[in-house]
């Protein structure tokens, strides 16, 4: 999955939260509530990624205010949400859209703040279209913008361009530039590719001048329609941790002067005493409601996206279905169950399941063809080989406060 910066990805002690509505595919689930409610504005995106897994970015239609009231209406009326909800505007380009767009919809969910739910909005942005009036609106709403950009020009362009072939990076420097002008706090994603992982001193000082102080990195997955990658190359997972390593030195030098989201969740990870909750193997903690009112759930990437054995990942539409209803259908059963049956592939196979929960099912659909299995390149690095570099980094910390001893040593220590 192509995570967010603010996406709920590793959480606390989980709700007892348990449908009112139960059929075999819930037997070892819990549903919802709600917490990313991710929503499309429009499909189309201004520029041509060459590792973007969206299959519809040159579709130019816009999520209607109607569709935005009927998604609300859903909402409140399955009682799937419960407490904080974040609102993440994504899935093609969102400023492609004016800033009258949003302004229109944003305050129709003071609706689930009348109803004790508190909402923050965010979204994820190629900063290109920045304008003086987004900036304004997003300090009127309080929206939380991320940012993606890929570090040097000559790494961004080389996978992100525009749709004649050009590169796309001074135009999100300009972009940038302008929400600093406003004084718009941002954080970014880098999407790592098998040029990326070779250059970690040059992507590090990138983003360090760049004044960003929290950077998440995404890897090229094997997602959606990008069916091929970089990271398939021989050698890219020794390239990875090697530039992972890298990193942890630089951060480490600069005292955290730049948080990394990789290395925050996977010291959590480790450090959680909790049971482990994966927010994309239960139904209707993640919420994908496309322009046209479709829905899915469980991985946001699945919305758009086809397989062999299930076509699409469609579940219903908020003009026509509710949530709750699709719970009862042959189709989501069928994707629940063999989500759960890779779950308990990886439960009975895996010794990292207790920090992972289960993998991503939009990564296993798309390297191989069912959600009824178990590793991905996508969790072999991300999650296999980033908690292996943060453990020794414990390790070394622990060692260097007089306490040396094993990595359980250490987190025993921390507690």
């Amino acid at each position: 999955m192509r995570r967010t910066m603010l996406e709920p990805d590793h959480w606390g002690d989980p709700e007892k939260q348990r449908s009112s509505v139960f059929t075999p595919a819930m037997a070892n689930h819990k549903i919802g509530p709600v917490k990313l409610l991710i929503l499309q504005g429009t499909p189309f995106c201004n520029i041509n990624c060459r590792y973007c897994y969206l299959p519809d970015r040159g579709n130019k239609g816009q999520m209607a205010v109607e569709t935005v009231t009927a998604t609300i209406d859903n909402l409140l009326a399955s009682d799937l949400v419960k407490g904080p909800l974040l609102i993440n505007w994504h899935a093609g380009e969102p400023l492609v859209l004016p800033a009258e767009f949003y302004r229109a919809r944003m305050p129709l969910f003071d609706r689930l703040e009348s109803a004790g739910i508190p909402i923050t909005h965010s979204l994820q942005t190629n900063a290109m279209l920045v304008s003086d009036s987004h900036c304004e609106m997003f300090k009127e709403f309080g929206v939380k913008v991320g940012v993606s950009i890929d570090g040097p020009a000559e790494i961004h362009d080389a996978q992100r361009q525009m749709r004649n072939g050009r590169g796309s990076h001074k135009q999100a420097l300009d972009g940038i530039a302008r929400l600093q002008e406003h004084g718009i706090q941002f954080n970014a994603i880098c999407v790592l590719s098998d040029l990326s992982v070779r250059h970690p001193d040059k992507i590090y000082s990138f983003f360090k001048q760049l004044g960003v102080r929290a950077v998440g990195f995404n890897i090229e997955e094997i997602e959606g329609i990008n069916t091929h990658s970089s990271i398939t190359s021989p050698g890219f997972d020794e390239r990875y941790r090697q530039f992972l390593e890298r990193l942890w030195e630089l951060v480490e030098a600069d005292r955290g002067l730049i948080r990394i989201r990789e290395f925050d969740d996977a010291e959590g990870r480790i450090l959680d005493t909790h049971p482990r909750r994966n927010s994309q193997t239960e139904p209707f903690v993640n919420l994908t409601v496309a322009f046209n009112g479709d829905f899915s759930t469980f991985s946001p990437e699945l919305l758009g996206n086809r397989s062999t054995e299930h076509s699409d990942f469609v579940l219903g539409n908020v003009h026509t279905s509710h949530l709750r209803d699709t719970l009862r259908t042959d189709k989501f059963q069928r994707i629940s169950e063999e989500i759960e049956q890779g779950v308990t592939a990886c439960r009975s196979q895996c010794a990292y399941f207790e920090v992972c929960g289960g993998g991503n099912p939009s990564n296993k659909i798309a390297e191989n063809d069912s959600f009824a299995t178990t590793e991905t390149s996508n969790c072999r690095n991300r999650i296999k080989t980033t908690c292996e570099v943060v453990m020794t980094r414990i390790e070394d910390r622990m060692r260097r406060i007089g306490n040396a001893g094993t990595v359980e040593d250490s987190i025993q220590h921390i507690r």
